[in-house]
């Protein structure tokens, strides 16, 4: 049997490698462009009425309450869904952009999302056929001193795996957010301000306490299911 010529055995093998190498790059380019699950799940997510008073009834006044009462007897019992969180998100978005204040895209993007033992924070960056959803998935857990304790756990573009690094430039457009906030500005955050920004302090790495001073909260349990958030806690004073 005649061998097949050299020449011709090379073009053979560089086009069935070209066409690896295109199956692949097409195969990298629909992991990037495929947003994560709790992404598209929250995506169409905005300002629900219901939604809202959900969380002003089951979150604000519940942490309120927890703090307001010096006996300690009031529990902290939270059952926060995505429904709820980001509905509470969209709306302060909303008002910032009412008020006339900048809201970065990466902000303006924001959904969070509950899956089995991990909270999801996503947003989209860039736009047309350049846009990917980044997200970075976080475990929260309460330590023996009842404090908030929160560890990247899984960072990815689309469905492609990306290094554990959590998602600075949004930590930091939330944090402008709330150096912009009219509360911040005249000394008087309210109780739910208080609470993002103990979880925005709590990715850098250090446990925190839920309130300030003799006002706080002692985290017993934080569970994460899919679609909702459960903490437990207690007024504290140690």
């Amino acid at each position: 049997m005649a061998r097949e010529p050299r020449g011709r055995r090379t073009w053979r093998i560089a086009r069935w490698a070209a066409v690896v190498l295109a199956v692949a790059a097409i195969g990298v380019v629909l992991l990037l462009k495929s947003a994560p699950d709790p992404y598209r799940r929250t995506e169409p997510m905005g300002v629900d009425r219901e939604a809202l008073r959900q969380f002003n009834t089951g979150v604000v006044n519940q942490v309120g309450n927890v703090l307001l009462d010096e006996s300690g007897g009031t529990r902290l019992d939270l059952a926060i869904t995505e429904p709820m969180i980001n509905a509470r998100i969209a709306q302060f978005l909303a008002d910032e952009i009412r008020a006339g204040r900048a809201v970065p895209p990466a902000l303006e993007h924001l959904r969070v999302g509950f899956e089995p033992g991990v909270v999801v924070l996503a947003t989209r960056l860039g736009g047309g056929w350049s846009s990917v959803v980044v997200s970075q998935r976080l475990r929260l857990e309460a330590d023996d001193a009842g404090r908030l304790v929160v560890r990247p756990v899984g960072a990815s573009a689309g469905r492609l795996p990306l290094p554990l690094a959590p998602l600075e430039p949004l930590r930091q457009a939330a944090a402008q957010a709330l150096e912009q906030a009219p509360g911040e500005a005249a000394g008087d955050e309210d109780d739910v301000s208080r609470l993002w920004r103990a979880v925005l302090d709590a990715l850098d790495g250090e446990p925190v306490f839920l309130g300030s001073g003799k006002r706080r909260i002692a985290l017993e349990d934080v569970e994460v299911e899919r679609g909702t958030l459960r903490v437990t806690g207690h007024r504290s004073e140690r």
